[in-house]
């Protein structure tokens, strides 16, 4: 069996790891954070829809597979030297392909959503094999149910090979590459059954964006980072931080919850942020505060900070002329950076003033609460304009380049009063290559999803997108509660959220999550 897999064998180190892929393997290392998934639920052509046509259906997607790995070179490399201060990326010589791609077969009985949901949940908390064994951290499991025409498409990844806008490309990329496959031969140059041979010559990977850009830091903004760092807690108690939920770090369990939005309602939703000068995340950020605030006391969140995730692929320069990827908004890799909010004791205790005392009951927004809404939606959106006009100036990547031992940083962290009370990372909107509608309710939940996609769209014999999910792994350290939004075009959207199971209290994570369902279909319904 190792030698089975470890067909990826190493031929020469490559470069080393950038700044946010050490970071990211320290979690790792440290069981701190595990895996992420982006699940899209694809509509497969007629002709490879019956349950006789099983060969030719694998053997497309074998094929759009290879050709996405060759396309993103972050799919094609080991990891070295791990558990040092500075790993390395490995050029391996051959992938087995049994590793990357599990097909998942149900049978008619079997409750397809039911099926997907659990296997989601398993792959955010299942750890990759043994790093030593030198194969690329991610896969893709495809569930099938006899002769309906779609399959479940999970793609899990360990977060140092790539980030989550990393997935949305890989996946629009398998798109396109199933719909080529469609056209074509199922041989590929180097594929011999399950085994895929690799090029010879190394292969041209990503480069980190402090290998790129400067990454100026104001003295003024270095100074406050590193005393807030460092400076005696009696000194200086900042009741925004999320002390309501310490930090454990074990035993470890992902908590996860999701819900779905249909089309009509999501550009309901859109419309409303425009007028309110507003976009998705910074509504998100909004709502999470009024939850917050309706189910924690003031005696122990009195104030709050929350984070937002961004993207830099806009600030890297334009790809290399030989980069396989073409565009930089295009690469497979880790290019995440992160903005903090925060939300003062004054605005906090106004909201809660807000609030009617039933709060542990469902209800309605008010009017009042309407206004608050989008005054901090408003503010959340401005702040996240800001941090994109100063582009790479005062960014934490900046502040992690006198990070030299992430390992013992990231122990360190976990003994700290947590920060955030929430974190917000949206996927945006990818592109599902269809102009297809789901059901026209307002809101529901996983289970309540329809299996059957309509498969019209100008060409009934392409493949195309009907749904996403995305889904982080507890992050330890890190915010309490994590949101993770995606929409498919044209197709609605899903809002997840996850928690750890051994610091957050399951009540308080289902209630915010049934608020934000519910606030979500009420301002779509009255828009």
């Amino acid at each position: 069996m190792a030698n089975r897999l470890n067909h990826g064998t190493e031929k020469m180190a490559l470069r080393n790891f950038g700044i946010n892929e050490r970071y990211q393997l320290a979690m790792y290392l440290l069981d701190q954070y595990r895996g992420t998934t982006l699940s899209c639920r694809y509509a497969v052509p007629p002709r490879l829809a019956p349950e006789e046509s099983r060969t030719q259906l694998e053997g497309a997607v074998k094929v759009a597979v290879v050709d996405t790995i060759m396309r993103h070179p972050m799919l094609q490399v080991g990891m070295m030297d791990t558990t040092s201060k500075i790993p390395s990326w490995i050029q391996l010589q051959s992938l087995d392909l049994t590793q990357h791609i599990k097909w998942l077969y149900i049978g008619a009985q079997e409750d397809f959503e039911q099926t997907v949901q659990e296997t989601f949940r398993v792959q955010l908390d299942d750890r990759f094999p043994d790093l030593s064994i030198k194969q690329p951290g991610w896969k893709i499991t495809l569930i099938r149910q006899g002769n309906i025409p779609i399959i479940e498409v999970l793609l899990t990844w360990n977060h140092p090979q790539f980030d989550g806008a990393g997935g949305k490309v890989f996946h629009e990329d398998f798109l396109e590459m199933l719909n080529h496959a469609e056209n074509g031969s199922h041989e590929r140059t180097g594929l011999d059954g399950d085994i895929l041979r690799l090029p010879q010559a190394p292969p041209l990977l990503p480069t980190p964006i402090e290998s790129l850009k400067s990454l100026p830091l104001d003295l003024g903004y270095l100074v406050k980072v590193f005393w807030a760092e460092t400076r005696p807690r009696f000194l200086h108690r900042d009741v925004s931080q999320a002390a309501w939920c310490p930090i454990r770090t074990s035993p470890y369990k992902t908590q996860f919850r999701a819900f779905f939005m249909n089309n009509a309602s999501l550009l309901a939703i859109l419309a409303l942020c425009r007028q309110n000068k507003t976009t998705i995340t910074g509504l998100l950020n909004g709502l999470a505060l009024i939850a917050f605030s309706s189910h924690l006391d003031s005696t122990v969140a009195p104030a709050f900070q929350s984070s937002t995730i961004m993207d830099h692929r806009r600030n890297l320069p334009p790809a290399p002329p030989d980069a396989p990827w073409v565009r930089s908004d295009r690469t497979v890799g880790n290019y995440v950076t992160q903005l903090p909010h925060s939300f003062n004791t004054e605005l906090v205790a106004r909201i809660r003033s807000r609030l009617r005392a039933d709060a542990s009951q469902g209800r309605d927004l008010s009017a009042d609460l309407r206004r608050e809404l989008w005054a901090v939606s408003a503010q959340n959106r401005l702040e996240i304009v800001r941090k994109l006009e100063a582009g790479l100036r005062n960014d934490l990547v900046g502040v992690f380049k006198y990070v030299t031992d992430w390992q013992q940083t990231m122990r360190d962290m976990a003994k700290k009063t947590r920060q955030f009370s929430w974190l917000v990372t949206n996927l945006g909107v990818l592109d599902g290559n269809t102009s297809t509608t789901l059901s026209t309710t307002t809101t529901r939940s996983p289970t309540d999803v329809d299996t059957k996609v309509d498969t019209k769209v100008d060409d009934d014999q392409r493949w195309s997108i009907g749904r996403a999910q995305f889904g982080l792994s507890a992050e330890i350290p890190a915010a309490a509660i994590e949101f993770a939004p995606v929409s498919v075009a044209g197709q609605g959207m899903c809002v997840s959220a996850n928690w750890p199971d051994c610091a957050v209290d399951a009540m308080i994570g289902d209630r915010i999550m049934a608020d934000l369902e519910r606030w979500l279909a009420q301002l779509a319904s009255e828009s």
